[in-house]
């Protein structure tokens, strides 16, 4: 599946790059592509510190940016497309002008499309990635990085079709405006988390309104917003509330996915399978990486090479929180005492007390 979703957006923006290549040039598009990386640079940077305490796989990582960046566009472009050819006039009627149907489809159609389309790749993992879907924290992951690809190909079309005005576009698109996609698809994504812990699939549906709601609200204030604000209102409008939102948002999901792990961990302690020195480390960074370092100086005096501790505790740390959460989920579900829980959890157990002997914490 990640395959074929890395394929397929492949697929998706070397189709769309004729449409690159023909406003600038390839020298254009080269620049325009380089400044297009700049925010997306920061998306990772704020993914990868939001994501330290469960880190998800690279490959996902890969997957969810080859959705945004590719195939999301491409529904996108098509989807947009048929808004203001088809649906604007009709529903505006033959006396609409221009502006109308341009205004009619960049406000609603454009916020109600796009969300879809990007939120559709975070619906893609949570349905066939669940493993790897935890909660809110990892919604918020996937929902960032799919806008952050989005945008990095939305910014280079903006880039190559106004290459004249390039420090413009790029001070409006960027610089003014760096809470744009990445932002309104996290939003979408940190509601879907939610739906991790329900009992039924079905709750997915349920979540997807509060999810559709706010990334589109958003989107329309950012599209919308110079038709009935002055430029430093609404400067302040797409950025400020959105970043205090996010802040928000994190603060509430990394807080919410300790004390998961927290409790997912307690039945372990009490069963004696792990200590709850081990428990109460693996929910403290600064804890986690003093273990670290601790395992990395026992290693050295077994004999392990340099590097081989760290590395040992660095998966017993991702192993542990994978087992709580699995636990969690399970609770939720109530299915603690099928088979495959208790296959998975003796595996995880097991797996556990293997990467252990390596520090020789036994």
């Amino acid at each position: 599946m990640v395959t074929t979703i890395c394929v397929v957006g492949v697929l998706g923006f070397l189709n769309l790059l004729p449409m690159l290549l023909e406003g600038a040039g390839a020298s254009g598009f080269v620049t325009s592509a380089l400044l297009a990386a700049i925010p997306l640079f920061f998306t990772f940077l704020f993914v990868f510190y939001i994501d330290r305490f469960e880190p998800e796989p690279l490959w996902l990582y890969g997957a969810a940016l080859a959705w945004g960046g590719g195939i999301a566009v491409v529904l996108a472009l098509a989807g947009n497309t048929w808004w203001e050819e088809t649906l604007a006039p009709a529903v505006l009627g033959a006396t609409a002008s221009e502006n109308d149907i341009f205004r009619f489809t960049a406000s609603i159609g454009a916020p109600v499309i796009e969300e879809f389309v990007k939120g559709l790749g975070i619906i893609v993992i949570f349905l066939f990635f669940r493993k790897h879907f935890n909660g809110p924290v990892d919604g918020i992951v996937y929902g960032a990085i799919i806008g952050g690809g989005f945008a990095f190909t939305e910014n280079i079309l903006y880039f190559t079709n106004y290459h004249d005005e390039l420090g413009e576009i790029f001070q409006i698109r960027v610089l003014d405006g760096p809470l744009s996609h990445d932002a309104y698809t996290a939003f979408f994504g940190f509601f879907i988390g939610f739906a991790v812990y329900a009992r039924s699939k079905v709750a997915l549906l349920g979540w997807l309104v509060p999810a559709m709601a706010g990334s589109m609200f958003f989107h329309f204030t950012n599209n919308d917003g110079l038709y009935w604000m002055t430029y430093e209102t609404y400067m302040f409008v797409n950025n400020v509330p959105v970043a205090i939102l996010i802040i928000a948002m994190v603060v509430y999901s990394r807080n919410q996915e300790i004390m998961t792990v927290r409790n997912g961990l307690i039945p372990y302690v009490n069963s004696g399978w792990i200590s709850a020195a081990e428990a109460n480390m693996v929910l403290s960074m600064r804890e986690r990486q003093r273990a670290k370092a601790w395992a990395e100086s026992a290693a050295r005096y077994l004999g392990a090479p340099q590097g081989e501790g760290r590395k040992a505790m660095n998966s017993f740390q991702i192993e542990l929180v994978q087992l709580a959460h699995n636990r969690v989920r399970h609770d939720n579900l109530r299915t603690l005492g099928s088979n495959e829980y208790l296959a998975d959890a003796n595996d995880k157990l097991a797996h556990l007390q293997s990467i252990r002997s390596r520090f020789a914490l036994v």
